[in-house]
């Protein structure tokens, strides 16, 4: 699987409910992540962050993500090759790293210790 397939399929699992700009949001967190490249996110390429351990839940335990619903993950690829190229200047997120729903999640202590900057859906996004 290249990575294109494995960005999108992350984005896919972690936030089809979603509207789209919060998918985006999502893609986002993962390009900050590889541009920051911190050990603990899985170094510095887009498929070492996705599939590093307890980073993305949808990954935890498996190799490859199901798609059960194809519509979406087609809406999702029509887009995510195109974001997965786009420069950093482009980033409306402005550097976020981090989401969680907090309706399912809580409130972490992470999330108490960085800076909340938008909820879009069901995701808080926040800045380390």
């Amino acid at each position: 699987m290249d990575d294109k397939s494995v960005f999108a399929k992350t984005i896919y699992a972690e936030a089809r409910g979603e509207p789209e700009e919060g998918q985006k949001w999502v893609a986002w967190v993962i390009k900050n992540r590889a541009e920051k490249g911190r050990d603990y996110w899985g170094g510095s390429t887009i498929r070492g962050v996705c599939k590093q351990p307890y980073q993305f839940e949808c990954w935890n335990g498996r190799n490859d993500i199901e798609i059960k619903e194809p519509g979406a993950y087609e809406k999702i690829r029509k887009w995510s090759d195109s974001l997965y190229d786009a420069p950093k200047e482009r980033d409306p997120t402005g550097g976020c790293d981090h989401y969680n729903n907090p309706a399912t999640d809580g409130d972490p202590d992470w999330a108490r210790k960085i800076s909340k900057v938008r909820k879009i859906g069901n995701h808080q996004f926040y800045k380390s």
